[in-house]
């Protein structure tokens, strides 16, 4: 597929290419500092914004954004200017920020001023284009409060009411309006009405908690000396009579028309780019300059970074209308780099995507991170050490169990809580059988079951200090294999999660697949774990059959398991059927009449260890290594195994050379370069390599995520740190192999009732390459474990004890907000039965449509129309709850039908 961009529409302008004179005021930008600085654009000046006024935007106006910091690192409006040394790497960004109703020739003197710029930085920063409401996830971490927006046409007008639309979760935005209109009103928003002695914060009933209190700490800080009334939608008639009289002067009642959620269109779309239902495709096109700009679209399946392979082109990358992005080679032609951005505009345009859409031009070698993960197979940022700490020892051996209590990074490095040493009870559930499984010295899994363990946690100390640090005292894993059936996974969940809720807090719970057990759920069986097929489901688990060994079980005399890893915490033991090849690069176990341990040319010291200890589980074993068999171990291998084994075996053993093994083929899709390549789906023959050296770990995101509409929304956080997360709210950390969520104490029910579901909708949609069966841990807010704490710089078990919810908030203002609970004297109070219907808690029609298990907890299912404002039960029952009260019941039912409200 090909697309032509005309010159018109590329707004390339070879004419202002080269010999950019740079304007004087970049000139005093350090070039190789950490530092932020802003500059407005207002008509033909250039101006810098003084740092009081950071975080402060007018709609009218276009502003530029320089920031640097180091790798890794993330800078903000607070950082402070500091000269680095020549041979420290930076991470730089540029962004041009575009008000809502800015001038075109605003628009065309940024783009020009941001030529300036990166000409004098020297082509090495990533370039964001943003737009108003629209911001990318790393321009609002510059702003940890959020921002304003006021209004341009407001400027020179004298200081009267003033009305804000206020929304946001982790940023608020607070939106000055030109106009003082009900139209602007939506129950997402806070809408905040400022006159000369009182100051309105009307709250939208579908608005989250996080966004009341972020609004009524914004309206604190901008009026001190005002009195402040809260008013509640749908229950504005509450007020009293001075302040309906003032209320009315400017938003008159009888004219009161509020949008149901997300009625206005696209001004709430920073959500639609958090959600997570997206797809993790996107489409690559290869610009290729011919008179005019033509874009040769690449056919790929899934993109990698091997597509990139032109150092001297520039790619176009299509995220499907959320973002472009231009790649330019590290050998591309300045002229190139300077004229992506208005490649990836006209692109744009070309598809008719919204003119707000996210364009990125990102270098080669100064990819940033956001970019990266696009990618599933882009290992070398997961090599970096964006942390900036010092990665631990990989030989669990040289670890110190008391070092793990006492450092929490060496515990979210490893992801090992402890040294597996404590209490573990093992529960098995097949179909809808649950039984307790006696302790013993080898313990097996089957493939076509779900197991349950309950771990207790085991100091290494009894100093309180390093036992706070641990922070958990049990641990709840479920393990699915790969053949469970649905209702054993069923029924492992309820086992699990009740286990789980019974640990009143104090614990945490881990949910796995067959393919990504964690360092920690490995060591609890010291890396000798055995997975055996479903088929041996009967045998091992017959009831004549609790107490049994491999030696007297003649049924299970031949088989073969794989080794995995080279340590106790990535160890573990796998059968493999039907063998079709081997590699010297792997270890495996045989038993046939005789236990043979037999490891590769290429394999491991430590692997070989971990092969040896695991054939001693069996039976007294013999060693075996590649090109040195005996006669004795082919006539056994061959009594019970198909020749192909033989006939690789024997390919091996006739080569004394380092290249044997390279006729041999790997039993894992041909993955013997080391276990790389992974399989999508759950198949029994190819497993993760779970060796934590070899297997690079993305870089650690953070999400505020929660529900709307029966989809999960979510919000980045790049550069977060512990004061991110709010008790109210419920997060996501993925660390690449294992995605926590963190609740909240003060969360809504629906959110911490619901769990597993968020973290399991968020894995299967994730926005970048990944596998469906990540592991999943649920966290409780106070009880954080040693391995999610150890993500966070400098974690204080202390901070967010003393959060005040926005019901106090509203308390403490008590004394100057009078209240706008119902009374009774309220002048919606007319009768008995209206009285039932102010009585109940209000809620959008978006949400009392929803299924039954959708609801919140106090909405009883059969009157679902009492929770509907006066306003929104006009709007749909063409009358008032009263008119509709006196109707027959068959009527009443038929009415609730039709609207979807039975």
């Amino acid at each position: 597929m090909e697309l032509t961009l005309s010159p018109k529409e590329t707004e390339v302008r070879p004419n202002t290419i080269p010999d950019l004179k740079v304007d004087a005021t970049f000139r005093k930008v350090p070039k190789h500092a950490l530092t932020f600085e802003l500059w407005k654009i207002d008509e033909d000046r250039l101006e810098a914004v003084a740092r009081p006024q950071y975080g402060t935007f007018y709609d009218n106006c276009a502003y530029i954004i320089y920031a640097s910091s180091l790798v890794g690192h993330y800078a903000n409006h607070e950082t402070i200017t500091r000269e680095q040394k020549p041979n420290v790497p930076l991470e730089r960004y540029i962004h041009y920020w575009l008000g809502s109703n800015v001038s075109e020739q605003n628009r065309s003197n940024v783009v020009h001023k941001i030529q300036e710029l990166d000409t004098y930085l020297g082509n090495v920063a990533s370039i964001y284009r943003e737009s108003q409401n629209h911001e990318s996830a790393r321009f609002l971490s510059y702003f940890k409060k959020g921002y304003d927006v006021l209004s341009g046409a407001l400027v020179n007008s004298p200081q009267g009411v003033r009305l804000f639309q206020l929304y946001g979760r982790k940023w608020l935005r607070a939106v000055e309006l030109a106009d003082i209109d009900w139209t602007h009103f939506n129950s997402d928003y806070i809408m905040v009405l400022q006159m000369e002695t009182t100051t309105f914060v009307w709250i939208g009933r579908s608005s989250a908690s996080i966004e009341r209190r972020s609004a009524l700490s914004w309206v604190q800080r901008q009026r001190t000396n005002c009195t402040i009334c809260i008013v509640d939608d749908g229950y504005e008639q509450s007020m009293s009579p001075e302040q309906k009289q003032l209320w009315n002067k400017v938003l008159p009642l009888q004219q009161r028309m509020v949008y149901q959620t997300n009625k206005l269109g696209s001004d709430y779309d920073c959500k639609t780019n958090g959600d997570v239902n997206g797809s993790n495709k996107f489409r690559i096109y290869k610009c290729n300059q011919r008179g005019r700009l033509h874009l040769d679209q690449l056919d790929v399946g899934v993109p990698s970074k091997d597509d990139l392979s032109d150092a001297h082109g520039v790619y176009l990358l299509d995220n499907y209308g959320q973002s472009i992005w231009l790649w330019v080679g590290a050998q591309a032609t300045q002229a190139d780099a300077l004229t992506a951005m208005g490649n990836g505009r006209a692109f744009a345009k070309k598809k008719k995507y919204p003119n707000s859409t996210l364009v990125v031009r990102v270098l080669e070698g100064q990819e940033p991170v956001e970019f990266k993960r696009l990618f599933g197979n882009w290992l070398t940022v997961w090599q970096d050490n964006t942390r900036g700490h010092k990665p631990v020892s990989t030989k669990f051996g040289k670890l110190d169990a008391v070092l793990l209590c006492e450092r929490p990074k060496m515990a979210a490095d490893t992801q090992l809580v402890d040294d597996g040493r404590g209490e573990r009870i093992l529960y098995r559930i097949h179909g809808d059988q649950l039984e307790e499984l006696p302790p013993t010295k080898v313990v097996v899994f089957t493939t076509n079951a779900s197991y349950v363990v309950k771990y207790t946690v085991q100091c290494a100390t009894v100093v309180p200090a390093d036992l706070a640090c641990v922070g958990v005292k049990s641990i709840i894993y479920q393990w699915n294999g790969s053949e469970a059936s649905a209702e054993t996974i069923a029924k492992a969940d309820g086992f699990a999660m009740a286990s789980f809720e019974a640990l009143n807090g104090g614990g945490m719970f881990v949910q796995l697949y067959e393919f990504d057990e964690t360092p920690h759920f490995l060591q609890l069986f010291e890396g000798k774990l055995i997975i055996m097929r479903g088929q041996r489901s009967e045998l091992l688990h017959s009831n004549n059959n609790l107490h049994w060994d491999f030696k007297t079980n003649i049924m299970l005399e031949t088989f073969l398991l794989k080794i995995y890893g080279d340590a106790s915490y990535n160890g573990k033991a796998v059968e493999e059927h039907p063998l079709s090849s081997i590699s010297s690069k792997d270890c495996y176990v045989i038993k046939t009449n005789h236990v043979w341990v037999w490891c590769g040319q290429s394999s491991t010291g430590d692997a070989r260890e971990m092969a040896k200890s695991v054939g001693a589980l069996l039976g007294e074993s013999s060693l075996v290594l590649e090109g040195k068999e005996s006669k004795e171990f082919w006539q056994s291998v061959a009594m019970y195994f198909n020749q192909t084994l033989v006939i690789n075996g024997q390919s091996c053993a006739s080569s004394t050379t380092s290249s044997s093994s390279s006729g041999a083929g790997s039993m894992c899709n041909g993955s013997s370069n080391g276990g790389g390549n992974i399989s999508p789906t759950l198949s029994n023959n190819c497993y993760l390599n779970t060796t934590i050296p070899t297997k690079p770990r993305p870089p650690v995101q953070l999400f505020l995520v929660w529900w709307e509409q029966s989809q999960l929304r979510c919000e980045e956080i790049l550069g977060f740190e512990q004061k991110d997360l709010c008790a109210d709210s419920t997060y996501i950390l993925d660390t690449g192999t294992l995605a926590y969520v963190w609740l909240g104490s003060k969360a809504i029910k629906q959110e911490r009732d619901r769990y597993t579901s968020i973290a399991q909708c968020y894995v299967q949609n994730a926005p970048f390459g990944r596998r469906s069966a990540t592991a999943l841990a649920v966290v409780r807010q106070y009880s954080e474990p040693n391995v999610f704490k150890g993500f966070f710089e400098m974690w204080q078990d202390e901070l967010g004890k003393n959060f005040i919810t926005y019901e106090q908030m509203r308390q403490e203002l008590g004394s100057i907000a009078p209240s706008n609970a119902l009374n009774e004297g309220s002048a919606l109070h007319l009768n008995n039965n209206q009285k039932d219907f102010d009585g109940h808690k209000k809620y959008p029609l978006s949400v009392l449509v929803q299924e039954m298990d959708m609801l919140p907890p106090e909405i009883n299912p059969l009157r679902r129309e009492v929770h509907l404002t006066h306003d929104d039960f006009v709007s749909v029952f063409k009358m008032s709850f009263y008119e509709f009260d006196e109707l027959p019941k068959w009527k009443k039912q038929e009415l609730k039908k039709l609207n979807k409200l039975f």
